[in-house]
């Protein structure tokens, strides 16, 4: 007759289990009293059977069923003597581990709970009526994630971690292919990364084909001691990020020639004027503009994004020819293929190394020196060009992580939770 409210309580047990079951309300709190039919036991020292019943204690078992009121079980826990052995002990209790105060359906729906990375610590003790410390250690005692073996295309990337380890920038090796972390590491320098890989074994190594990186000469340093049969890749998106940078200098550069301090539609203020205005025409993509008729409230007249264009190119022949060389690299990224990169790329290097704007110039040094990474680049796998762009996504996850935890202590505790996050198959332990 108990089965409905056994269901309706989740408790791991059957109606011919229960001796006695009752519910109440007391003080907002919902109290379930519980008392289980009596069992042959056996001494766990000596096993025994000749036992001396000695009563009841009452064990309180947090058993949070709702998360709108606090829930506890008052388990009526039989005690026991054993003749032989002397031995003191309690019946079996199906509802936690040993000695622990929290139901095992709870530490379930907490740990459960833990795995989207919008729920903090705190919100999550707040969910279940239990206290950020229990919540820490079940949550310490329950999950350790492992490293993930190394597979053909790994990317690898950092994260702002100053707050919470004694270091600023810790580090994420990322499995490109199944989209899985693969690890999480205390930091990014060099003499780490290359203790760590030197850790791993060489047939596991052996086995990378690719590594794809930002344009951080530590990780290229490390890769190459540790892997040197692997290719390194790195992310086009850092490339042009870097190309980017330098035609905002020139742009500002350009700017800050016409600055005049007077409010008028003056020759030279225009210049000033449009191309503050319209920066991003410079940083965007052509196609990526509005096609559209665009007001210029200085005069108080609309141009098409064409007319703009032209307007802006027009101001400085410097600026112009660093935009149309900085769209034949954009073009070049977006089109090339690894077996034509070589010769494409080596002729971009050289108009880049002859401009006349040193921000040019230097971006061409620039592309001498990672040459070879930037034409891994182009390299396909599962049909698609390896980027950093599933990682880049996954450091969103681990900041969103991050800022609403407001910051984890614990890097251990850090690691396992992004690890136990984002990849969601990790187990619990025990």
């Amino acid at each position: 007759m108990h089965d409905y409210t056994i269901d309706l309580l989740y408790l791991n047990l059957v109606g011919k289990d229960i001796e006695s079951l009752e519910t109440r309300l007391e003080q907002e709190r919902l109290i379930i009293e519980l008392k289980l039919k009596s069992k042959q036991q056996l001494c766990p020292i000596c096993q025994s059977e000749d036992l001396r019943f000695l009563g009841y204690t009452y064990k309180k078992i947090i058993h949070s069923i709702s998360t709108h009121q606090p829930c506890l079980i008052r388990f009526h826990q039989r005690r026991y003597r054993c003749k032989i052995c002397h031995k003191t002990f309690s019946e079996c209790n199906p509802f936690t581990k040993p000695y622990g105060n929290l139901s095992l359906y709870t530490r379930v729906k907490i740990l459960n709970y833990l795995k989207s990375g919008d729920h903090t610590f705190t919100a999550t003790a707040e969910h279940y009526n239990v206290s950020i410390q229990t919540v820490l250690n079940l949550f310490d005692e329950s999950v350790e994630s492992h490293r993930r073996r190394l597979p053909k295309v790994i990317s690898i990337d950092e994260f702002y971690t100053a707050k919470m380890n004694k270091y600023k920038y810790a580090c994420v090796l990322y499995d490109f292919i199944d989209h899985k972390i693969i690890d999480v590491l205390a930091t990014r320098r060099k003499s780490y990364l290359i203790d760590y890989f030197s850790r791993i074994s060489q047939g596991e190594r052996a086995g990378v084909e690719v590594f794809i990186i930002d344009m951080w000469e530590s990780y290229r340093d490390a890769i190459k001691l540790s892997f040197p049969n692997a290719k390194i890749a790195v992310d086009s998106f850092h490339v042009i990020r870097t190309l980017n940078s330098a035609i905002d200098r020139i742009r500002i550069d350009t700017m800050n020639l016409y600055k005049q301090h007077k409010s008028g539609p003056a020759y030279e203020d225009m210049y000033y004027y449009m191309l503050k205005k319209f920066s991003y025409f410079f940083l965007k993509g052509y196609e990526d503009i509005t096609d559209k008729y665009i007001k210029i409230h200085k005069i108080n007249r609309y141009w098409h994004k064409s007319d703009i264009l032209n307007y802006l190119l027009s101001i400085d022949k410097t600026l112009s020819s660093a935009y149309r060389l900085k769209e034949r690299y954009r073009e070049f990224n977006l089109t090339a293929t690894y077996d034509e990169a070589g010769d494409e790329l080596y002729t971009l290097i050289e108009a880049f190394r002859n401009h006349a704007h040193p921000q040019m110039r230097t971006f061409g040094h620039t592309l001498m020196k990672w040459e070879t990474e930037i034409i891994n680049s182009f390299m396909i796998y599962d049909d698609r060009r390896i980027s950093n762009g599933p990682i880049e996504s996954t450091n969103n996850k681990i900041k969103t992580i991050i800022k609403t935890a407001n910051g984890i202590k614990k890097f251990t505790r850090l690691r396992n939770r992004i690890m136990y996050s984002i990849n969601k198959d990790i187990p619990f332990k025990n």
